[in-house]
């Protein structure tokens, strides 16, 4: 039975995005770019933590590190793996999980190369009325918060997304069926979500900020579990987010995907050292364009994000044996690097 559950696993992932992977085929792959650059497709599920990329692309870094991309923005972050596993594009932000699940299941095409998050971010928003009813608030115990959940109508990106595994260890960690003991709804994107909790079709949902914060803010969301401020200490000093690259893409092309790489990080550093601009030139990429909002969502987020990319081997382990323990992920996976990770394409 469990074969056949990983096999599903992986036939969500690698089938739900058949038409972009055509798409981006038809776009021409990692042809040259304008004016001798090397032409780059980036595919990401839109995030505040993504900063670091938005602003590389618009002030000019990618161009400068001779770097012409292009980023598609997803519904889920897996959809963007079967582009990447073709070769259609280059790059995917991605979830350590999803990597650690396929490489699991026999798909070791991908492996990440810039530590971008270094603590899971979902936070967990609930309606104000539900919460009142069952007498929790973030300044509940945790165990409190997760058995709140019960009955509820949960939505979640996708299926078999990072939203939809960790919301599932939530509800186990109460002694919880994920299946018989919740309505775990697939809704969409982070605008989709925020809608669905406003009008009432869920109950909570979770997601990085900034659509949590938002749904608190307007009054018909009220935050229970607020992941970038660490409310779960096992996930808080974690592996979670990364970029991910094709490994023969990679070989042929490790200068560019150095680039990459260093762009990132001189944007990174301009996220972190001013959280508030930062939040200013990302507004387009948000479903919530609201800058106090994305304020402080950044400001939120700045303890999370890795300050030069690097992996740290014991961190890695550290972070599939927790995934393994708490059923997000099918098996522990290799920790040394090389075998998910490599640091090759980085100044670490």
């Amino acid at each position: 039975m469990g074969g056949l559950v990983l096999t599903a696993r992986k036939s969500a992932i690698l089938g739900s995005a058949i038409a972009l992977v055509l798409t981006l085929a038809a776009c021409g792959g990692d042809s040259a770019g304008q004016g001798g650059r090397t032409a780059l497709t980036v595919t990401s599920l839109p995030s505040a933590f993504l900063a670091p990329l938005y602003i590389a692309e618009k002030d000019g870094t990618f161009q400068r590190e001779g770097l012409d991309v292009t980023i598609v923005e997803l519904q889920s972050g897996a959809d963007g793996v079967p582009a990447v596993v073709s070769g259609s594009a280059q790059v995917a932000d991605m979830g350590f999980d999803d990597l650690a699940t396929l490489a699991a299941e026999g798909e070791k095409s991908l492996v990440m190369v810039h530590n971008l998050v270094r603590r899971v971010t979902f936070t967990l928003v609930m309606n104000p009325n539900m919460a009142r009813e069952r007498g929790v608030s973030r300044a509940s115990p945790i165990e409190q918060r997760y058995a709140a959940l019960k009955g509820l109508r949960l939505g979640v990106t996708s299926r078999g997304a990072a939203s939809d595994r960790y919301l599932r260890y939530y509800l186990r960690a109460a002694g919880l069926d994920p299946e018989r003991d919740a309505q775990i709804i697939a809704i969409g994107d982070g605008a989709s979500l925020l809608a669905a909790l406003e009008t009432g079709q869920i109950d909570a949902y979770q997601l990085s900020p900034p659509t949590p914060y938002v749904a608190q803010a307007k009054g018909f969301g009220t935050i229970l579990i607020d992941g970038a401020a660490g409310d779960v200490p096992l996930f808080s000093d974690f592996a979670y987010t990364g970029f991910a690259i094709n490994r023969a893409w990679g070989e042929q092309h490790p200068e560019a995907a150095r680039a990459f790489s260093r762009a990132i990080n001189t944007a990174m550093a301009k996220v972190r050292a001013n959280p508030n601009d930062a939040a200013a030139q990302i507004a387009d990429r948000m479903s919530a364009k609201d800058i106090g909002i994305l304020q402080q969502t950044l400001n939120a987020l700045v303890p999370a994000l890795s300050e030069d990319g690097c992996f740290r081997q014991e961190a890695v382990r550290s972070t599939l044996t927790t995934m393994h323990d708490v059923q997000i992920i099918p098996a522990q996976g290799d920790p040394a690097e090389g075998a998910l990770w490599t640091n090759a394409y980085n100044n670490c």
